[in-house]
């Protein structure tokens, strides 16, 4: 059998959810839902058995290549791997300094791909409404946590790593936020940061982390294969109520000092009124918006 190729638009859409991953408050999961990929990486995870380790060690690579999908599932890892070493200072750089306009990016970004993904689901009951709502609740209540404090050691890495990548699968929840809440968002970038600069004191930090993510991972993508498969509409409502509960946190001005009673001053204070950036806010919100129309675009001419 003849080998397929790598994936060069896997890889892009890989780069998209690498740059979302290091962001808290964005969601890896959802850029993959968006882009049209997250169904295929669900499966290729889960795919992943016994059998993938066996032929590894028989050296039967062509056998390999062909029954797991790894010309998709490394043209993704590699753009998202890509994107954490190359974009990872170029990111913060972006966050420091232009963070409205990223911010107000990535509010487009998921608020016109929450209408295309609301599509999707074929049959609407009292369950699906449910479940929708159910999964709002959740990406409320997850944002209006606090972040811990607490040591960071090399267990704690390992589930930080587990309950993060677990987080990053779902379209909505930032795995990166939840590293957040857990503490170790910091020790984390940093030991990144470090291990491109070849400083291998940090090496076990990422090596621990990436364990735990494995391990994570495997379990958690055959039980989302196995809903999507059972349950199409009830996994896809939950996933869109993720997103949709994650959408104020992602809102480019996030001043908690909203206690004014009038409307007027509660518009001023989230950023609505008074503010000389406000077009610059709408600009880059409808450029956000424009990317998933012109992605759905481009999936509806390959569908042709």
């Amino acid at each position: 059998m003849k080998k397929k190729p790598l994936r060069f638009s896997v890889f892009l859409k890989g780069m998209a959810m690498g740059i979302a991953d290091m962001i808290p408050g964005v969601s890896g999961g959802t850029i993959a839902l968006i882009t049209g990929v997250y169904r295929e990486l669900l499966t290729s995870l889960n795919n992943i058995d016994l059998k993938f380790f066996q032929l590894i060690f028989q050296l039967k690579l062509g056998k390999l290549w062909s029954e797991h999908n790894l010309n998709f599932l490394i043209s993704l890892i590699l753009g998202i791997v890509f994107s954490l070493i190359i974009f990872s200072q170029f990111l913060f750089i972006l966050i420091t300094n232009y963070n409205i306009e990223l911010w107000s990016f990535f509010f487009g970004l998921v608020a016109s791909s929450i209408l295309f993904l609301l599509k999707k689901i074929t049959k609407w009951n009292s369950i699906i409404y449910f479940f929708l709502f159910s999964g709002v609740l959740t990406g409320i209540i997850l944002q209006m946590l606090k972040p811990a404090n607490f040591e960071i050691t090399y267990a704690y890495i390992f589930l930080s790593g587990m309950l993060s990548i677990t987080a990053m699968l779902l379209p909505g929840i930032s795995g990166a936020y939840i590293l957040l809440l857990m503490g170790s968002y910091e020790i984390m970038i940093t030991s990144l940061s470090e291990l491109v600069k070849l400083n291998s004191e940090y090496f076990l930090n990422i090596f621990i982390f990436i364990l735990g993510a494995m391990i994570s991972v495997k379990f958690f993508s055959k039980f989302l294969s196995w809903s999507f498969k059972r349950y199409s509409n009830q996994t896809f409502s939950c996933l869109t109520g993720f997103m949709i509960g994650s959408l104020p946190a992602l809102w480019p001005y996030k001043n908690k000092n909203i206690g004014n009673d009038s409307l007027i001053g509660f518009l001023e204070n989230i950023g609505i009124l008074k503010n000389d950036k406000i077009i610059l806010v709408l600009v880059f919100i409808l450029a956000g918006m424009s990317v998933v129309f012109f992605l759905e675009y481009l999936s509806k001419k390959n569908e042709q």
